[in-house]
């Protein structure tokens, strides 16, 4: 009967971890409500504003991915305490950088786009998907620079400020994930700024004038393809806060590469009879733009498990 006894042992603490997800999810949805120009509820019940529903579920979602990582490899060990205060701050940091983000995708991504107007006004899906990827995207590197226990690497002597060893351990570990998600930021950004050059129509006109959610759909994809392949450099061994920089800065350039290859394989393979641009930018085609983010983000996830 040991095993039963184990089990409910277990089962008690995965409840508490249950509980902590749950109030760190409630704590993200107030947050994003405190935030936004209008009442959320009301958009999303009364006004049925898909775009809105689509921007949200990316934030959800990613609090969630984030939640998952860091209660994956809390850091402690038969601690549960331990255990709960690390992935409660971790997670917190994680939902206030995930707000950090959707500003400056909403400012830098979708540059010279006002995100505000075309999600509560025109209610644009194609804003909304885009605004979902980059989430997403966003997520995924946040969740990689909040896990693991590295700081005794770089900090092996602490920073001295003479705290209890399990508060300065995870200010140490919090202070590291904020530099890491600044990398991967700028990286994120910096891609967005390249996809628009060599993608054979005017984003900007598909995305604001043409509300075209095939567009959308496809620059969703890329977003988080290129958050998939930045987080290989965070879940390697780490050794020095240089050489994961510099791996980081690898993943770019790698990315930089793949995704157009990725994208005219898609163009080459899955539409032999047509092109990506007469489908996406001519016919609107949503089928071409979601065939088209799923190789990208199939492909990157392949890169980022085999390579």
């Amino acid at each position: 009967m040991d095993f039963v006894w184990k089990y409910l042992s277990l089962l008690g603490k995965d409840l508490a971890f249950f509980a902590l997800g749950f109030f760190v999810f409630y704590l993200g949805k107030k947050f994003k409500d405190w935030l936004e120009p209008k009442k959320l509820d009301e958009e999303l019940v009364r006004s049925d504003n898909s775009a809105l529903a689509l921007s949200l579920s990316g934030f959800y979602l990613g609090i969630i991915i984030i939640f998952i990582t860091v209660v994956s490899d809390p850091g402690s060990v038969n601690d549960l305490k331990g255990d709960l205060i690390q992935v409660g701050a971790y997670s917190l940091l994680g939902v206030l950088l995930l707000l950090l983000s959707q500003k400056i995708n909403d400012g830098l991504i979708l540059i010279r786009i006002d995100a505000e107007e075309e999600i509560y006004e025109k209610k644009n899906l194609a804003v909304g998907t885009v605004l979902f990827g980059g989430t997403i995207a966003s997520s995924f590197f946040i969740a990689a620079a909040l896990n693991g226990n590295i700081s005794s690497k770089v900090f092996p002597n602490g920073i001295g400020l003479g705290l209890p060893p399990l508060v300065e351990r995870t200010l140490e570990g919090m202070i590291l994930s904020v530099l890491f998600f600044a990398i991967g930021q700028v990286a994120i950004v910096l891609f967005s700024f390249y996809y628009k050059l060599w993608i054979p129509y005017n984003l900007k006109e598909e995305l604001e004038g043409k509300q075209n959610l095939a567009a959308g759909t496809a620059f969703a994809g890329a977003l988080i393809a290129i958050g998939i392949l930045l987080t290989r450099a965070l879940f390697k061994e780490f050794t020095s806060f240089s050489q994961t920089s510099i791996l980081l800065l690898m993943d770019l350039v790698i990315a930089f590469i793949v995704v157009p290859v990725l994208h005219y394989f898609a163009d080459w393979v899955i539409l032999p009879g047509s092109t990506l641009k007469q489908e996406i930018h001519n016919d609107q085609n949503f089928g071409a733009g979601l065939l088209e983010a799923v190789v990208l983000i199939a492909f990157s996830s392949i890169i980022f498990f085999a390579v």
